[in-house]
């Protein structure tokens, strides 16, 4: 049984982050007390967060970001969702590490994305399997 303990940089949970949940990580962030005062990412990107509050938000709201950030940290096999978003928007595969690293793909991805403004993705039961 994996134990779920330790914390997460909130950056490192957004950087994750496509909008493509329906508002699951502003429903996170909200539950969790955490200021996001734009209305999409957190005001303090160095605040630290236990594992199992992002595990929850992930579970419980939705949040792909949440879910991908658990899937690096532990080492889980299943789909990412950041991947599978980027080949929604941009139509590519295999972009996931480069877009982490690269302001030219998020700015490309940011100009492509509005078409998909509405657009949620549902979250795999593999996610979730892998979360439980």
């Amino acid at each position: 049984m994996r134990t779920w303990s330790g914390e997460i940089q909130v950056s490192d949970w957004e950087q994750y982050y496509l909008g493509l949940d329906g508002g699951a990580h502003q429903k996170a962030l909200t539950a969790f007390g955490i200021p996001h005062q734009d209305g999409v990412r957190a005001d303090e990107p160095y605040l630290m967060v236990p594992v199992e509050s992002v595990r929850r938000a992930a579970l419980e709201f939705g949040d792909h970001a949440a879910a991908d950030v658990l899937r690096d940290r532990f080492q889980l096999d299943s789909p990412s969702m950041l991947g599978r978003g980027l080949k929604l928007v941009l139509g590519q595969d295999g972009l996931e590490q480069r877009y982490l690293d690269d302001p030219a793909l998020q700015l490309r991805y940011i100009g492509h994305r509005r078409p998909f403004a509405k657009h949620v993705m549902p979250m795999p039961a593999a996610v979730r399997k892998a979360l439980a």
